[in-house]
This record gives structure tokens, C-alpha cells and sequence, in this order.
């Protein structure tokens, strides 16, 4: 599939005097690079990169000059139903186009937790998270835990978590997501496949035994598919060994490089 989506982190306490360093944001900068070749449009800046990096399983290190893949996720729940879809993070990458999620578009209150539910401590408040399912009170916002119990009685709050496939709408239905890009200013379209370095649309993209459980297999002819980046679809990059990918777009090694939508905070 590719190289798996970078995942962004702050390490705690390794820095200079024991403050948290950012680690793993994203990629070398073109400014922190020799000699760095640009975007033939020539959008691209010092202070920004190729590639995309996902979310964390901590907390967020999202910011303008490190943002995030956004997504809209839509995840199936132990009780049956379902989150609706929504604005959510990527935590965790299970394979090309299947990932763990994490829906962030409303939080779910200390008192409505499902039991056997994985959710993600997004205010930590007076719950005693213990008697909830995360095995012990010194936790902290990002943690990932399954619930046992509905309500500590205290005021935390948690994002459901659960595994979604990429889908071809704004709107996915339960068990499904969607990730948006754009390429050379045109209409904004959706992923099928993600790394975080590749992206495809759905030109003659298919899946046989689609499914939450079941990611199954790429059965594709003549999808297109790009370098990615957080900051401009304007220009190509070129690629070692890429003539022949996307027939007329990747000509003498040139690609068309995707924008894919993000968030900041």
C-alpha cells in the first residue's frame, strides 16, 4: 500500500530541561533542505513540505505550519447505531484506505458512554475515568479507551473511536469516511486510497467485499493518483520513475501535485 500515514506526536519531557518536543509533524521543510527543488508553479515555501501527516493518538499538534488530514467520519457504535457523519481526526492507519477514526464534530458527555464503546478523552472535568473503563484516573485528553460503565457521575467528555473505510461522498454512511482533495484549482473530489506520500480518485476505482470488517481488495484500472501536500494543487513535482503514471500527467517524471484539506487547530 505504500508507506503508512504519518501520524503526528509531541514527545513529553525529552526536550532541553524536560519540555515536550514536536516529533514526527511532518515532512523536512524545503527550507531545512540542500539545494530544495520546488513545485514547477512555484506556490510551494520554504516553511512548508510534500506529504501529509494524520492525527494522534495524543493530543492534537495540529497548527497551520503542521496541520492534519481532515476527514468526515461516520462511526458504527457497540450498541448498534451510529455517530453520523461528521468532522473527525485520523488516529491510526490500518491500511490504504481503512483507518482508525476518531469523531471530533461533538463530544459525547461523562453519562452517555456506550458500553464496549472506544472513545477518545477529549475534557478530562470530574470524571473519575477509572470507573469508566480507562483503567486508571491518571489519564490524560487523547487517551483511548473502551467504556464499561455509562457515567462516573463527573463532567469529562469523549470522542467515539471506531474503524472507517474511504468512500465517494460527502456523506458517508456508518462504518465509512471521507477525505477531500483538489488538483490544479479543479472541483475539490474524494480519496480511495491515502498514504502519506499518494493519493487516488475514483476514476475506475472499485473494491470487492467492501466493508467496516473488511477493507478488501484494490480492484482498480485507470485512477489517477498524485503526490499530496496540505498547500497548493498548482504545479508538478517531479518523481523518480513516474513517465508512466497517469498517462499524460506524468510526463518526463512530472507529476500533478493534490491539495488535501486539513485542519489547523
Amino acid at each position: 500500500m505504500g508507506r503508512s500515514l504519518k501520524i503526528q506526536k509531541t514527545s513529553t519531557g525529552s526536550g532541553n530541561g524536560g519540555a515536550s518536543v514536536a516529533v514526527d509533524q511532518g515532512f523536512p521543510n524545503f527550507g531545512s533542505l540542500t539545494n530544495p527543488v520546488y513545485n514547477s508553479a512555484g506556490t510551494l515555501s520554504a516553511t512548508e513540505f510534500l506529504g501529509v501527516v494524520g492525527g494522534s493518538p495524543n493530543t492534537s499538534t495540529a497548527s497551520t505550519t503542521y496541520p492534519e488530514v481532515a476527514a468526515t467520519v461516520n462511526i458504527s457504535l457497540a450498541n448498534g447505531g451510529s455517530t453520523g457523519s461528521g468532522a473527525g481526526r485520523i488516529i491510526r492507519q490500518k491500511g490504504a484506505h481503512k483507518f482508525l477514526v476518531a469523531r471530533t464534530a461533538s463530544a459525547t458527555s461523562d453519562g452517555s458512554f456506550i458500553v464496549g464503546q472506544a472513545y477518545q478523552v477529549a475534557s478530562l472535568g470530574t470524571t473519575t475515568w477509572s470507573s469508566v473503563g480507562a483503567g486508571s484516573d491518571n489519564v490524560a485528553v487523547g487517551d483511548i479507551f473502551t467504556a464499561t460503565a455509562a457515567s462516573s457521575g463527573g463532567n469529562g467528555t469523549a470522542n467515539p473511536v471506531g474503524v472507517c473505510i474511504l468512500s465517494n461522498t460527502g456523506t458517508p454512511a456508518a462504518g465509512y469516511m471521507s477525505v477531500r482533495f483538489s488538483v490544479g484549482d479543479s472541483v475539490a473530489v474524494y480519496a480511495s486510497y491515502l498514504t502519506n506520500k499518494w493519493i487516488r480518485d475514483w476514476n475506475g476505482m472499485t473494491y470487492s467485499n467492501y466493508s467496516d470488517s473488511n477493507a478488501g481488495n484494490n480492484n482498480y484500472s485507470n485512477e489517477n493518483f498524485y503526490p499530496t501536500n496540505f498547500f497548493t494543487d498548482e504545479g508538478t513535482v517531479t518523481w523518480s520513475g513516474a513517465e508512466i503514471i497517469n498517462s499524460a500527467n506524468a510526463q518526463n517524471g512530472s507529476l500533478q501535485l493534490a491539495q488535501v484539506n486539513k485542519v489547523t487547530s
